[in-house]
């Protein structure tokens, strides 16, 4: 199943208020994916994996894991924004075992 991290520099209600609706576009989506909220310094550790990471922080390029912006969904502005790039990103990732 896929992974996706939630990435917040402004803490656990913001990251949990991304993670839902995220999770809510992919249910939309007919996809499944563990919707998991993550620290920056979870990002950083050897043991960490996801397939994509949304965050309303700066990341480093060396992460190695897709990422997208969640500001869009933070400020509710420009929702479809972070939805279509999700959408974008899920759909490079190889086929996955949805059980």
């Amino acid at each position: 199943m896929l992974t996706i991290a939630i990435v917040c520099g402004a803490g656990i209600t913001t990251s949990s208020l991304i993670a839902e609706q995220v999770r809510d576009h992919i249910a939309s989506r007919g996809r499944t994916a563990h919707v998991i909220q993550a620290t920056v310094m979870d990002l950083l550790s050897p043991d960490f994996t996801a397939d994509l990471v949304v965050s309303t922080v700066d990341l480093p390029d060396a992460l190695g894991i897709p990422r997208v912006s969640g500001m869009p969904l933070l400020l509710g502005t420009s929702p479809q924004v972070t939805y279509d790039d999700i959408d974008r990103q899920l759909d490079l990732l190889p086929p996955r075992d949805e059980a």
